[in-house]
């Protein structure tokens, strides 16, 4: 189930219900702007200044893949299987390549790679971010042989590239299980918290009605008692002033009882807790 306090919800869905959270609704503005800016001024600086587009094939080709990852937000999610949401970066991905090689140089334009590597590791299962170091790293070696690139320098951007992904994603991928074990920590701080305030409350009301006028009616009775002297009406009473008594007893311990069994399912739903795939 998505938690409304967790920054990375459906990391662990099973049932799909969450397939393509990264792409609808709520907080998608502020998830997807600033990978959008970043991929429409790198898209418009190919074209400053003047001139400096050497493949308008590529160039159009670059767009429109850059058109199909915004059309993506339109697509029945909830309908589609788990995997497809892997696609998006991998188009973007694509966008770059060709947006590369319509420009004609890799400076510059390669570190826009960046945008659909942190966007996978922010918002995607580890495959999908494993998928992504392996796409990025394609484009690079791909782009480099079609420049003509010296072997050595394709061979140095190859292991840069594998190793600044790798790194970035297992840095955040760790990040994000931190933030997930102190949230799932806090939520366990304050479910005791709620339920110390719970039993102090429920206590309080014990105390003030059910148990206090339990005790004063015991009281009454023992004082019948003691009036009516010896005989089996004394004994009768005297047993219903042990059985008040019992009865005091048995709510005191209820409230500590329904606190311990809180406590065990509390710990039984944290360690059932699905880890991230």
């Amino acid at each position: 189930m998505e938690s409304p306090t967790d920054p990375w919800p459906a990391l662990a869905d099973t049932d799909g219900d969450h397939v393509g959270w990264q792409f609808r609704r709520p907080g998608l503005a502020s998830r997807a702007a600033p990978f959008a800016l970043v991929a429409l001024v790198a898209t418009v600086s190919v074209l400053v200044p003047f001139g400096q587009v050497q493949s308008w094939p590529e160039y159009a080709l670059s767009v429109a893949l850059l058109l199909a990852c915004a059309g993506a937000l339109l697509l029945p999610w909830r309908r589609l299987p788990a995997w497809t949401p892997v696609l998006v970066p991998l188009l973007y991905t694509a966008s770059v390549l060709a947006l590369i090689l319509a420009s004609g140089v890799a400076s510059g334009v390669g570190l826009v790679l960046l945008v659909p590597l942190i966007w996978s590791v922010l918002f995607h299962h580890r495959w999908e971010s494993a998928c992504m170091v392996v796409a990025v790293v394609a484009v690079q070696a791909v782009s480099s042989i079609a420049q003509s690139t010296p072997d050595a320098v394709v061979v140095r951007r190859v292991v840069l590239w594998s190793a600044l992904g790798m790194l970035i994603a297992v840095a955040a991928h760790g990040l994000r299980d931190r933030i997930r074990g102190s949230l799932m920590a806090n939520a366990a701080l304050q479910a005791e918290v709620s339920l110390t305030r719970e039993r102090d409350r429920i206590a309080t009301d014990l105390r003030e009605s059910v148990v206090r006028k339990i005790f004063n009616a015991g009281l009454d009775l023992h004082g019948a008692a003691a009036m009516i002297g010896e005989g089996p009406a004394r004994d009768r009473l005297m047993h219903g002033v042990t059985e008040l008594d019992g009865a005091i007893r048995a709510l005191r311990e209820s409230v500590f009882d329904m606190g311990d069994n809180a406590d065990v399912a509390m710990d039984s739903s944290t360690r059932s807790q699905p880890d991230e795939h």
